[in-house]
């Protein structure tokens, strides 16, 4: 249930509340066909995490697998790349909350620009110190905000089926189908996050098992959430295409102002549960790259008493907390597309080198494996590549960049590494 609850955290925040009404306006009710396909797709993603997750039982997820089949070089880049972009998400995610906290309570931003910088980093600094007493209490603040963000999607769609009427589905697709494709990609981004759920597998009870299982549940119930969450807005709210709130306007229509407000306060819930759950995941990603070699010892450090690695915690916290204060997170939306699918693509083709090299040792596969043979790591590899070809080229001249800032410090690293063995 903690591996689950981190996965469900991670995906659903704010894209669920804000997404629905672009989708709309860009393919009508047949959006949710869009809902659909990108889940299905990233049904297919948690597949082949699923496989790869089964062989391992360190911290680190595609990083370790990556650094597996294709040596440290590609695994430093996977690996630092998702470092890189937890640090701005973390930092965007507390300034996120921050504004929607006090857009649930009614003040004014502008009136007083510090509210938003001191609570961004107020709550950071409180979850790392959360994450400090062990990976099961960091754990535990992300189910407690799980169930809180799902409270009131569950009210939206438990009312809001009794006013739902199929008249809103007709036509279904106004506009045609041209703009699926399109709407696919946009609605993509509301199911990322998945693959943190396999990055604690170094703290996790019997993780070749857990983690699969953890993978496949979080994305059935995301799937069944987000459709039902489409399905209800659609059926209960005509203005909704084009809507930059359509989940709170939809739940007036039904639940009156209270419900503008209960949606409101989801939004902020809903994106703290997300903050929560990327304080546990950051910091593990930089102690996993110290763990094995790639980066300075003491960042794995772990605490005496309570086990968890200190310091990529408090390094991981200053970075997040200057990030958030300065206001640079903004570079999150330009490196974000390339640094997914910079995790999902080697994580695709590692399943096929581990299973060649279990065919060479005469070994079974150990624990979970894709159905299908090479068809559906394949097939998943290809979508990843079509949908990464859509994105605008600044995106992933951005993205590119942020992968290649770390080569440097491999290098610098692999070469004080070998020189202290040397003079040794």
């Amino acid at each position: 249930m903690d591996i689950t609850a981190i996965g469900v955290n991670a995906v659903i925040g704010s894209g669920i509340f804000l997404l629905p009404g672009k989708a709309a306006e860009l393919l009508g009710p047949a959006a949710i066909v869009a809902l659909l396909i990108a889940g299905v797709f990233s049904l297919l993603l948690a597949l082949c995490f699923a496989e790869a997750g089964a062989r391992f039982s360190g911290t680190g997820a595609a990083y370790i697998y990556a650094e597996s089949a294709f040596g440290p070089f590609v695994g430093f880049q996977v690996g630092w790349i998702s470092w890189v972009v937890r640090l701005i998400s973390w930092a965007a995610l507390a300034n996120g909350f921050a504004l929607a906290l006090l857009t649930a309570v009614g003040l004014d931003t502008e009136q007083s620009p510090a509210l938003v910088p001191t609570i961004a980093a107020s709550a950071l600094v409180a979850l790392a110190f959360a994450n400090v007493l062990g990976a099961r209490v960091g754990a535990g603040v992300i189910k407690l905000f799980t169930v809180a963000k799902l409270l009131p999607l569950a009210i939206f769609l438990g009312v809001g089926v009794l006013y739902a009427g199929a008249d809103a589905f007709v036509p279904f697709a106004p506009q045609g189908w041209d703009r699926l494709g399109e709407t696919t990609l946009l609605v993509l981004w509301a199911y990322a996050g998945f693959e943190q759920t396999a990055v604690v597998a170094g703290e996790t009870r019997d993780p070749q098992r857990t983690v699969p299982l953890a993978l496949l549940s979080v994305m059935g119930v995301v799937l069944l959430i987000y459709l039902g969450t489409f399905a209800v807005a659609q059926g209960t709210y005509p203005g909704m295409a084009g809507s930059d709130a359509p989940i709170a306007e939809a739940a007036t229509t039904f639940l009156g102002s209270a419900g503008a407000l209960l949606i409101a306060v989801g939004i902020a819930v809903s994106v703290f549960g997300t903050t929560s759950g990327t304080a546990l995941i950051a910091p593990r990603m930089v102690f996993a790259l110290s763990e094995r070699g790639q980066l300075p010892p003491w960042l794995s450090q772990l605490h005496a008493r309570y086990g968890t690695p200190v310091p990529a915690i408090v390094l991981t916290t200053t970075i997040s907390v200057a990030i958030a204060v300065s206001g640079t997170f903004a570079q999150l939306a330009l490196i974000s597309v390339v640094a997914r699918f910079a995790q999902f693509i080697p994580t695709c083709f590692a399943i096929l080198v581990f299973r060649r090299r279990d065919r060479l040792a005469g070994a079974a596969s150990p624990g979970f494996r894709v159905p299908g043979g090479p068809v559906i790591p394949l097939l998943t590899a290809a979508l990843c590549l079509a949908l990464l070809a859509q994105a605008p080229t600044p995106r992933l001249l951005a993205g590119g960049a942020a992968i290649l800032s770390g080569v440097p410090i491999y290098a610098l690293w692999t070469w004080r590494s070998t020189g202290s063995s040397t003079s040794a």
